[in-house]
């Protein structure tokens, strides 16, 4: 477990490491490995790998590392996930982008093939819905099970059973008895240990379909698996609303266990329970006051095991520090100190497990346990390029709002200087509901580090992985509290010593985007600079253009611009776009022509404005999309990045 470490200690080790240049290249050149997965009988590994703006898939042997097969589909078609659905045949999900960040097509298309690039067939189109694996079959291996949420049905989930050669598929109903029959319906399944359909999740969205405020989930199980005989959790909720999210069982399969915030009247945050199949009792196993629980760990039978959860550094909770799965991973947590370790994947028989090991320093590597030899041997790397010894320690802060809510936070601290008084670059996330940054190699907060500028990532009110009250409280306040949040972060890192106040530029994109420009209109003295890139700048402009309200009925936009920033009466005063008389700060202006999330047309008027009020900008326009998904463009934008804090706040 990554134990905090002080600034103080952070300080000495930065002292300790020789301050050398890095190509910024190594920073904007993608992965050479994504994603990893062993195939079941581990002869072979596939992986995900960038290509242009495409995200391809490759099978190798394990054994020699020879490529076998590439599959690719085209100028901006990404692998979005993939798996092993037997143990010759992947399936890979594909899904078209235009940018960094965005996806251009909801439609995506879903793909098997033999490791070896044989019998490639389509298994199905989604177009207008999503599809999620649910269970490969053991004793079917050419059948798996999956989901189907179709919004011409409401978005009501359906599973079907799935010829993974012949793409023949089979509709299976399997809607709880006890369902009831709301709108619409149950939305996600679970499985036991055998692959077996025993958990169902229902969603009923109230009488305004506008609105969440009066939604209520029901959470379906079979008390004995396998069986028919369907019953509905009854929670003794102390909230309206709980979120409820299935985990697993354990390995015997008596117990059920699920994270939730049914337990508690409000500011919760989520807490793993357990629930006894056989009395139905229900206790609660683990909760972080601060955070909520990320992600489950699985045992070798793919049982729950553990529990994730980030208070600043990556942890885990075990439910039994004693049970196999846990004790392979602590041995692997014990041989790679101050990383975050996980088991990606294993074989069938269990013998070989595929471990991921990465660092604040280190995007990660990936090695082989053989059980047998009871030896680790080194794979990949995801980044090659990198060397772990040049790039900056990212230490983990807290702090409290001007209203005393608080928030965390982390800076990424140059090598070789004292953490005194340093030119800061602050570095808001997009979103920006739900996201939230997190400990790690963050290749653009690694390349402003290297280049002798501190970096400070701050997750907001509106922010995820803090409870559901955190989230709710940056609801209508775009442009207010949430952007107070920054201001306060921002002044402390000044009044703790590690900021000169006289050095202070801001930058994100996307939200992020839109975070940067308002803050040199909201607080014009405290920012020398802003780097604003794809933001959404005249909000009218954004809620009429963007993808993401394409198609979406007046009642339904307007409930989101409330949600948002408090209603459409309020899109002038928070569009920063009219409001550029106050700035002071040098501006250098980043979007893609190509945009859709947060169109082009958002930058052409805030240069309007900024022309009208005489105040002097740059700009960088690129034929892409949200987010610069292009190498060269990547490229060409640091080193103008690079030039521009330079000019405004040194090195």
């Amino acid at each position: 477990m990554v134990k905090y470490l002080s600034l103080l200690i952070g300080l000495l080790i930065s002292l300790q490491s020789y301050a050398e240049k890095v190509p910024l290249e190594v920073f904007a050149k993608q992965p050479s490995f994504r994603s990893v997965k062993i195939s079941p009988t581990g002869e072979y590994l596939a992986f995900t790998y960038e290509e242009g703006t495409e995200v391809r898939l490759a099978v190798m042997s394990t054994k020699d590392k020879k490529i076998l097969s590439s599959f690719e589909f085209g100028e901006h078609k990404r692998v979005i996930q993939f798996d092993w659905l037997n143990h010759e045949r992947v399936g890979m999900l594909v899904q078209k982008f235009t940018g960094l960040f965005d996806g251009a097509n909801p439609q995506t298309i879903w793909v098997a093939a033999n490791y070896d690039g044989s019998i490639r067939r389509g298994l199905w189109d989604f177009s207008s819905s999503t599809m999620s694996l649910l269970s490969t079959l053991d004793d079917d291996p050419e059948h798996v099970l999956v989901t189907k949420r179709h919004w011409s049905d409401g978005g009501g989930a359906k599973v079907y059973k799935v010829d993974i050669y012949s793409a023949k598929n089979d509709y299976l109903k399997l809607e709880p008895q006890s369902a009831v029959h709301s709108d619409p319906g149950i939305i996600a399944y679970g499985t036991n240990l055998k692959g077996e359909v025993t958990i169902a999740y229902e969603y009923d969205r109230g009488k305004d379909e506008t609105s969440v405020e009066d939604d209520i989930g029901y959470f379906h199980f079979k008390a004995k698996g396998g069986s028919d005989d369907w019953n509905r959790l009854a929670l003794p909720a102390k909230r309206k609303r709980p979120v409820v999210n299935f985990y697993g069982y354990n390995l015997d399969e008596t117990k059920v266990y699920f994270t939730s915030n049914f337990d508690q009247a409000d500011d919760s945050t989520l807490g793993l329970f357990e629930m006894d199949l056989s009395s139905l009792e229900i206790t609660k196993i683990f909760r972080h006051e601060d955070v909520d629980i990320t992600g489950g760990i699985y045992g070798p039978d793919n049982e729950l095991i553990g529990v994730e959860y980030e208070a600043g550094y990556p942890e885990k909770f075990f439910i039994d520090p004693k049970a196999e799965g846990a004790v392979y991973l602590r041995s692997f947590m014990a041989a790679f100190p101050e990383q975050s370790v996980y088991i990606t994947s294993m074989t069938d028989d269990k013998s070989k497990l595929l471990v991921f090991a990465h660092s604040d320093r280190d995007p990660g590597k990936y090695y082989i346990y053989d059980k047998a030899k009871k030896s680790m041997k080194y794979l990949l790397s995801r980044k090659p390029e990198v060397k772990p010894e040049l790039m900056a320690r990212v230490e983990p802060f807290a702090l409290k709002a001007r209203d005393g809510l608080k928030m965390y936070g982390q800076f990424t601290i140059p090598n070789g200087v004292e953490l005194k008084d340093l030119p800061l670059v602050v570095y808001p996330h997009g979103g920006p509901y739900g996201e939230a940054d997190k400990w790690g190699w963050d290749r653009r907060a690694q390349m402003l580090a290297n280049n002798g500028y501190l970096v400070m990532q701050l997750n907001f009110r509106g922010s995820g992985g803090y409870g559901e009250e955190f989230v709710k409280a940056g609801y209508g306040e775009w442009g207010r509290k949430m952007q107070d949040d920054i201001t306060d972060a921002t002044l402390w890192a000044i009044k703790t010593g590690a900021a000169d106040k006289d050095r202070i530029c801001i930058h994100g994109v996307s939200y992020g985007g839109y975070a940067s420009m308002n803050a040199v209109v909201a607080e014009p003295d405290l920012y020398k600079c802003s780097i604003p890139d794809a933001g959404p700048y005249d909000l009218e402009l954004q809620w009429d253009n963007a993808d993401t309200f394409r198609g979406a009925n007046m009642k339904h936009k307007e409930y989101y611009v409330k949600r948002y920033i408090g209603g459409s009466k309020n899109n002038k005063e928070r569009s920063p776009v009219f409001h550029v008389d106050k700035v002071k700060a040098d501006l250098f202006i980043v979007h893609g022509e190509n945009d859709v999330r947060v169109p082009i047309e958002n930058a052409y008027v805030l240069e309007e404005a900024l022309k009208k009020a005489k105040k002097p900008y740059i700009k960088m326009y690129k034929e892409d999309g949200h987010g610069f998904q292009k190498l060269e463009y990547r490229l060409d934008l640091y080193k103008e990045m690079l030039k521009f804090l330079e000019k405004n706040i040194g090195k």
